[in-house]
């Protein structure tokens, strides 16, 4: 390899890493604003949830929301990000699920898919989707709309149509390190604990049921997209350090490639000059 291409690469492989660290900084800057937006999907969540628990303690018989059935016709949620560029995020998830339907028929489940990414992925393995357009996963989660969604699936429920929901995304553990979890929000399962309430009802509680349940899927499918957005940001960060660190790398052996390169040449130019002059 000449001077000139040995120094072209490293100008190349050095712009790579200026754009890289500048994505590193981007999602940096992200993580703060996801933690928070994060922490306050899953408080409120976590008070729709007291709710329904007051309406299934009072409610005659055992709602239909409640209700676990045998070998149940499932509709898995799988939440996806709109680009790449973040590591093993979707390869992680993407296998998890796989695994999960390998031996279940197409006719026994229906996905709906969030994120540029999953869409195609799902057209790829031809997954039974009901979305059929891309529902962008983006960085801002207020100008989504999933309460169209939510109604779908809540009435698709009680139509019997699907008997679980379940939802599969990457799970924020810390900033180095995602998981992939799968939990179902409905049936809603509640534990044996009652529950002391200080709130005071107007409606009966299987109204309350009803009325809270769209509501509580809606935030649980966005308490989800803020999870996993704050784990693409960390796992995009991680990528792009990583990345950074090789091109470094990668320079600082071409710079002492160049210096021998050109040492070399130097010493073949001198050779040359002494061999001139012995003539």
């Amino acid at each position: 390899m000449s001077l000139k291409d040995i120094k072209l690469r490293m100008d190349a492989i050095k712009k790579t890493s200026t754009i890289t660290q500048a994505m590193h900084n981007i999602s940096l800057s992200k993580i703060r604003k996801s933690t928070e937006l994060s922490s306050h999907t899953h408080t409120f969540s976590s008070q729709l949830f007291e709710v329904l628990k007051y309406a299934n303690e009072n409610i005659d018989g055992v709602s239909r929301y409640c209700e676990s059935i045998e070998n149940p016709n499932k509709l898995y949620i799988i939440i996806t990000a709109d680009r790449g560029l973040c590591g093993s995020y979707h390869n992680q998830l993407f296998k998890t699920f796989l695994s999960e339907v390998k031996d279940v028929k197409k006719t026994d489940y229906q996905v709906l898919i969030v994120g540029k990414k999953g869409y195609y992925f799902g057209k790829k393995y031809n997954l039974p989707m009901i979305n059929d357009e891309i529902i962008y996963h983006r960085d801002d989660l207020i100008t989504m709309s999933i309460r169209s969604y939510a109604n779908i699936i809540k009435k698709a429920y009680e139509d019997e149509l699907v008997d679980e929901v379940v939802i599969f995304h990457n799970h924020y553990l810390s900033t180095a390190s995602q998981e992939i979890i799968k939990k179902s929000i409905l049936p809603i399962v509640f534990d044996g604990e009652k529950i002391h309430s200080d709130y005071i009802y107007d409606s009966s509680p299987e109204s309350v049921m009803d009325k809270t349940v769209s509501i509580y899927v809606e935030a649980k499918i966005i308490e989800s997209l803020a999870d996993a957005k704050l784990s693409e940001h960390a796992a995009r960060m991680v990528a792009m350090k990583n990345a950074t660190d090789n091109a470094n790398q990668i320079v600082e052996r071409l710079h002492m490639q160049y210096h021998r390169a050109r040492q070399q040449e130097i010493t073949s130019e001198l050779i040359d000059v002494v061999n001139g002059s012995n003539v």
